[in-house]
């Protein structure tokens, strides 16, 4: 298992006194010149968050100064309301999407093969994941990972709130008593979704330290996914496999994707009953649409009939959508 080294107290002596000597009144928006503000300065409160997490000190210099790392206002929106937009994944199971995926499965048969043997969670089911996610590995993602946590990680911020507050009642057409539940309910996600930030530059740290992947380059989805399986920083560290046996867990590579996929079902509940395996493809994405549009791609890529759509898992939100795409509203 992967643990976390503790940072030295010269360290988090000296990135506090930085904290505490700053007298500079930074304005937090998406126009933010890093050029002519510090980073440091103007992420102090997630720096201050990580630190007493136990974050090496290290490695949040190294993130925070890295020149890829930026402020990005999109991510403190469309993380916390983006879930009000009903994303359509209709187009995951039309005659082009059948055809790739039968396609990949018979180019990669005995590879999806030997993860359906070790995890008894269906090829089919592994090759429809992994294009709904990323098209087999087309489409990779372009967003900085490292960004998009500590930009959303900001999202609990006065002003962000506030911003997304103004963006709701812009777009509402509902009475006032449904859109004051709603302004609840972005308050508490502008909590959890800042805390969840916080969980993935933590898991971000692991990865920085014990796996030959450049977790300050990683680039991925909005939502912070990366690799062909697109998996966010907790979900490498929990579920990630070598599936090649080259000793690291590369999600660019698609032996370790194919197998993590199938890991990372198989832990999550993946069985015989079909309740079951819907719960445990809810799991990777937090959408019925999505868990319907999986198994009934990997139904179509098996000539079996498609399952009939049933009703709605209720959204727990056990984890935010990993997928690459997702629709901004």
């Amino acid at each position: 298992m992967l643990t976390r080294f503790k940072y030295g107290i010269f360290g988090c002596a000296m990135i506090m006194m930085m904290l505490v000597m700053s007298s500079l009144d930074i304005s937090l928006s998406s126009d933010v010149n890093f050029a002519d503000i510090n980073k440091n300065e103007f992420f102090s409160p997630v720096i201050q968050k990580l630190i007493k997490r136990g974050v090496d000190t290290n490695f949040i210099n190294k993130i925070i100064n890295n020149p890829a790392t930026e402020f990005n206002e999109r991510f403190v929106r469309i993380n916390v309301t983006g879930y009000l937009s009903k994303a359509d994944y209709s187009s995951q199971y039309n005659n082009k999407s059948v055809s790739k995926s039968k396609d990949f499965l018979k180019d990669n048969l005995p590879l999806l093969t030997l993860a359906e043997l070790k995890y008894n969670v269906p090829k089919e089911v592994i090759a429809s994941v992994l294009w709904v996610e990323t098209r087999h590995g087309s489409y990779l993602g372009s967003s900085h990972v490292a960004s998009v946590y500590l930009s959303t990680a900001m999202c609990n911020e006065k002003q962000y709130i506030d911003m997304n507050l103004k963006n709701l009642r812009e777009k509402f057409k509902g009475s006032d008593e449904e859109l004051t539940l709603l302004e609840n309910k972005i308050n508490e996600r502008a909590a959890k979704k800042a805390n969840w930030a916080i969980e993935q530059l933590i898991a971000l740290e692991q990865i920085d330290k014990f796996s030959s992947t450049t977790a300050l380059e990683l680039k991925g989805s909005w939502a912070g996914a990366f690799g062909i399986s697109q998996f966010i920083p907790s979900s490498y560290v929990q579920w990630g496999v070598d599936g090649d046996g080259d000793g690291d867990i590369d999600l660019f590579s698609l032996p370790d994707a194919v197998f993590s996929v199938g890991n990372y079902l198989k832990s999550n509940g993946w069985g015989d009953d079909e309740t079951d395996r819907r719960n445990a493809v809810f799991h990777y994405n937090n959408s019925s649409a999505y868990v319907d549009a999986v198994l009934k791609l990997a139904s179509l890529i098996t000539d079996k009939p498609a399952p009939e759509i049933q009703a709605e898992i209720p959204q727990t939100e056990t984890k935010i959508r990993a997928q690459a795409g997702g629709q901004d509203y």
